[in-house]
């Protein structure tokens, strides 16, 4: 309805419901036990209208993991099958992983983007450029976590988690400019601390892990759009859909600039 002009919103290109092995991640995922199965859930979710796959690589769940089992039983041969079923139909995979022996499986898995990416080391960062997935560090997720760390005094170990994210993330943020990995700006928005409508603070956490005001922007609009496939969006262009923001300040100078917000523009009409 959004794309069609009857109601004011955002037009989402939706993953459906992530795709996780049994045991692991989150009770709502379409879980999984063998390769034989994987193949099932990703078309289900094409059949259901999904625009793009979702998978979630992840540690066991507390008293799930059978004796001997692997540390992620969502590994590289699996998630190959994924990719390869995802590629084969025509559609992006996007993979969560957040722990070191996750996104080590998914830098070298040649998925289109890897979600959160904490702790992501140089070989990784190299296997992910000549792949050329994406990196969508979500550094919102750390950022907001500590805001409430603070805010209502968590407790200190959760303090610490906190903190050993935001380091793990912007050394992998660090090192993936330095290692040519493209950039797309996400914030996990919904999924935990992070809040939506804060994507200007995502583009602040780039600045401040040394990318250049003009970097960001590319993370949030071209490359962003390159990466989910919006192919007509992204970039001011004679033929493209006129999807803009209107600012009351150059964000070219100042990053921050990105919360002054004068206009909003969807398909050329002005909505805000």
């Amino acid at each position: 309805m959004a794309r069609a002009g009857e109601i004011n919103a955002p037009n989402i290109r939706a993953a459906g419901t992530s795709i996780a092995h049994r045991g692991t991640y989150v009770s709502f995922a379409r879980h999984f036990g063998e390769a034989n199965e994987l193949r099932d859930p990703i078309r289900i979710e094409i059949e259901a209208g999904a625009e793009l796959i979702k998978v979630a690589l992840s540690g066991w769940n507390e008293g799930t993991r059978p004796q001997n089992a692997p540390e992620i039983p969502f590994n590289e041969k699996l998630l190959s099958v994924a990719v390869d079923e995802a590629h084969k139909a025509g559609f992006k995979i996007a993979c969560h992983a957040n722990d070191p022996a996750s996104r080590r499986i998914a830098a070298h898995a040649g998925v289109d983007s890897l979600e959160h990416g904490m702790y992501l080391g140089p070989g990784d960062l190299e296997a992910m450029a000549n792949n050329k997935s994406f990196l969508v560090s979500t550094m919102s997720v750390w950022d907001a976590m500590l805001y409430y760390a603070h805010a209502v005094d968590w407790p200190e170990a959760r303090k610490k988690r906190a903190e050993d994210l935001k380091q793990g993330s912007r050394a992998a943020v660090i090192g993936a400019v330095r290692a040519g990995v493209q950039l797309a700006l996400g914030t996990d928005a919904g999924g935990g601390a992070a809040r939506h409508g804060r994507i200007a603070r995502e583009a602040e956490l780039m600045v401040e892990c040394g990318l250049e005001p003009r970097d960001a922007l590319i993370a949030a609009t071209s490359s962003a759009s390159k990466l989910i496939g919006e192919n007509e969006r992204g970039t001011i262009e004679k033929g493209k859909i006129a999807d803009l923001v209107l600012l009351d300040a150059n964000p070219l100078e100042n990053i921050s600039a990105l919360r002054l917000i004068a206009g909003v523009f969807q398909g050329g009409r002005r909505v805000a």
